[in-house]
Order: C-alpha cells, then structure tokens, then sequence
C-alpha cells in the first residue's frame, strides 16, 4: 500500500517488452482470482502522520465479511482492543486469524507475496532495502518475515533475488506493470532485461510493461520546492492497476489541479506520459488494452505544517490520497 509517482521527464514512449514465457509451475494470480485468504496487518503505523488504526480495523472489518483474513501483529493489548472494536464494525470474527510476530511489521507486501502451482501455495520473497535505502532499516525487521513465516506457519519459500517490493507490481493473469526508474534504482547491478527475466520466470507472466518514471508524489523526502513527504519509492500500485486481463486503471490530474503548485504540475506531465505508454502498450495477442483514468486529488487538501529549520514544509497525510485499491474474487475497497 502506498502513494503517487515521477522524477523527470522522459523522451520515448515504450511499448511492453515481450519476453518468449517460460513454463511455470507456480505464478502470482491478480487480485481478482479466488483467495483462500487476505493477509494484513494491524500495528501502530510509526510513519502516519495521523493515527490509522481504525480506518485499519474497518479495512480488516469489510475483509472479513467475504474472504478469509490473516492478520499479523506484534503488541497483545492492541490487538486486543482491535478485536473487540471489530465487532461494533461488523466484522466476521470467525473468518479472522490473529498471528503474533516477534516484530513490529506493517505493509506486509512489500517484502514478500503468495505464490501459486493451483492446490499449494508457497512464499516467493524480494530482497529488502527499506524502499531503496531512502528509510532507515535499523529497526525495521520487514526483511526476516519470509522466513519468520515460513517457520511459524510451514511455508515453502523461493526468492527471486532482487531488491523489489509487492507494491512495485501490478499483474494480470499474464502480463506485469511496474516503474523502469524504481527497478534500476534499487538493482544498479543488474540490466533491466534480467530484472525482468527474473520477474516473468518467478511470478509466471508472459511480458512486462514499463513505465518510465514515477510521480513526486511517491518519492520520500523533499519532493520539489518546499513540498516533503513520504512515499514508497516508486510503487505501480497507487498509480495503475489492472481492473481485468484487458483493463487497466490509470490516475491524471486534472488541468485545473496542474496550475495550483509545482507538485502537482510535475506530476500532471509524468502521469500524462504513463497514459501515452500504456496506450502504446499491446496484449500478448496483439490487441490494444482498453484505458480508464481516474484523477488524482488535489495534493494540497492532504498538508499540514510541519517546521524544519525555521522553513515551512508540507507533506501527505491521509492514504485516501492514493489510487490505492484491493480486489477481492466478490469485494473491492
């Protein structure tokens, strides 16, 4: 889960590179496949500039009532009163499995996700960097859940070796989107064809589509002038989601949005050339992909003052500012 995305602006318009598929025995089905469960979590978020615990209960809530739902947490009284407020939301606490971590651990996708051959599933993890090395990991034990998992729960793992997050990739049942910028920032070592090598064979696809560059919205820190903020480095899942095998969700902002400050100006160009490589974008069998944009909010309703020597920057608040969606197999929040 996360926010927006860019850095600079880009010259070419690329299609999807086209990789021949490998037989896969285990892939990363979309988000509207059967789930045998959700997994979440539910922690004190350090990094929320406001508090999100209930907004967590009623997601968890809402889950509960179609699909089963896994959630991880690491303070006992915490989760004690998030299991007695989660009936006054309404949810199914039959359908709601409490897992204790030995650690504090929020966004749970992003070093790791589920794999599967059909009838086993199985945990394929991602190197961790803290989102590229832009946070500090000295108390940030994200990186070892893939293995605390697979001990506590009996999974079989696999890792595909790259620095990568599950929020930095969006899927279909055949084709990935994901930032170009973010897989060469977190990966300098390695070429953008074995990246994507890498990908297609883990998570059995048949081609990736990259788009160049991510909003400011998405980047950590001082994004540009005196807007800062947090972000996940690159993430496609804020920015552009499949709604089907021949759909796909793209977020703009809206002209009158572009004038109101350099953010959302910069921003506005970066989204305008995703839009422009996802219509260049072709299926596996040739044909156009149909495109549906949803525009960005206002940045600005999402600031509040914060005083960094004596200079007053402004950042994001509130999630609801991103694209940010999960699709069930009969829900979508």
């Amino acid at each position: 889960m996360k926010y927006f995305i860019p850095l600079i602006a880009i010259a070419k318009v690329s299609c999807g590179s086209k990789i021949e598929k490998k037989e896969a025995e285990y892939t990363y089905p979309p988000e509207w496949a059967p789930h045998e469960a959700i997994w979440t979590d539910f922690n004190y978020e350090p990094y929320s500039g406001v508090p999100s615990e209930e907004e967590r209960l009623i997601l968890i809530a809402k889950l509960s009532q179609y699909v089963n739902t896994k959630v991880v947490y690491d303070n006992d009284s915490l989760m004690q009163v998030g299991r007695n407020r989660l009936v006054e939301f309404g949810g199914r606490v039959d359908s709601i499995e409490w897992i204790k971590l030995p650690y504090w651990s929020s966004w749970m996708r992003d070093p790791l996700m589920f794999v599967t051959n059909g009838s086993q599933n199985k945990i394929l993890d991602f190197e961790w960097s803290c989102y590229g090395n832009v946070y500090s990991c000295e108390d940030d034990f994200r990186g070892q859940l893939s293995n605390t998992l697979q001990q506590m729960k009996g999974y079989s793992k696999d890792s595909t070796g790259l620095y990568f997050e599950g929020g930095a990739i969006e899927v279909n049942s055949n084709t990935i989107i994901a930032y170009k910028a973010l897989a060469t920032q977190r990966n300098p070592d390695r070429s953008v064809a074995e990246v994507e090598q890498i990908l297609l064979d883990k998570l059995g696809k048949e081609q990736i589509i990259w788009l160049d560059e991510f909003p400011l919205i998405d980047k950590p820190g001082l994004k540009i002038d005196s807007f800062f903020g947090q972000g996940a480095n690159g993430h496609i899942d804020v920015t552009t989601r499949f709604l089907n095998d021949t759909t796909i969700l793209a977020t703009v902002i809206s002209e009158a949005d572009r004038a109101k400050n350099s953010m959302l100006a910069h921003d506005y160009t970066v989204f305008q050339q995703n839009l422009a490589q996802l219509k260049a974008a072709r299926q596996p069998n040739g044909k156009a992909y149909h495109i549906e944009t949803i525009e960005a909010p206002d940045y600005s309703l999402f600031g509040y003052p914060l005083t960094v020597n004596e200079g007053i920057y402004y950042g994001l608040l509130s999630e609801s500012a991103r694209e940010n969606i999960s699709l069930g197999d009969s829900i979508v929040m």
